[in-house]
């Protein structure tokens, strides 16, 4: 999801780097790109990944906590981490989670900017990332983890770091592309 919303933050840093005036209004320019229905396409199989991710994690819980439902938040906290089914839950929570991360990343860390940027194919696109995330594994994996705890150290207070570390993870993710696809 926070790929489809660094959309606006790829066509910014696209303008910028040809030169071209930069507002808040140019966010929204990726609409007139030729290929705005393959984003988003792209868009809507990152939340069809993401509605799956919650499925899992719901059968995760089901299957190691459930199915009767937390008498309280307490009781919830204590189930989670001071029994052997809440360490499997979060075991298998992070290795599942984990999987669902990287197949989301991998196939659009560089689709969503090549679409923004060249008019190719929902296909190529896609290609073209899954071929960058396996020729960089260890860039990418230490770019996914910047990322993440980018993320997580915005949303601390109340989420208004989220103003200063999207918009700078956006127009880096800008440049890794760049670097990556010439």
């Amino acid at each position: 999801i926070g790929t489809c919303a660094a959309i606006g933050l790829y066509e910014m840093s696209r303008r910028r780097e040809h030169g071209e005036s930069i507002t808040w209004t140019n966010a929204f320019g990726f609409a007139r790109a030729p290929a705005a229905g393959a984003i988003a396409v792209l868009g809507l199989i990152l939340t069809v990944i993401l509605v799956l991710w919650l499925v899992a994690a719901w059968a995760i819980w089901r299957f190691t906590l459930g199915p009767i439902e937390p008498t309280s938040v307490d009781a919830f906290v204590r189930d989670v981490f001071l029994t052997g089914a809440g360490q499997a839950m979060i075991v298998a929570g992070i290795g599942v989670g984990a999987l669902f991360a990287l197949l989301a990343m991998t196939i659009s860390i560089v689709a969503f900017p090549l679409l923004l940027d060249r008019d190719v194919g929902l296909d190529t696109a896609i290609r073209t990332s899954v071929r960058a995330v396996a020729a960089n594994p260890g860039p990418m994996a230490l770019w996914g983890l910047i990322v993440t705890a980018g993320l997580v150290l915005g949303s601390v207070p109340l989420f208004i770091g989220l103003v200063v570390v999207l918009p700078v993870l956006g127009h880096a993710t800008w440049h890794l592309y760049r670097k990556l696809v010439r």
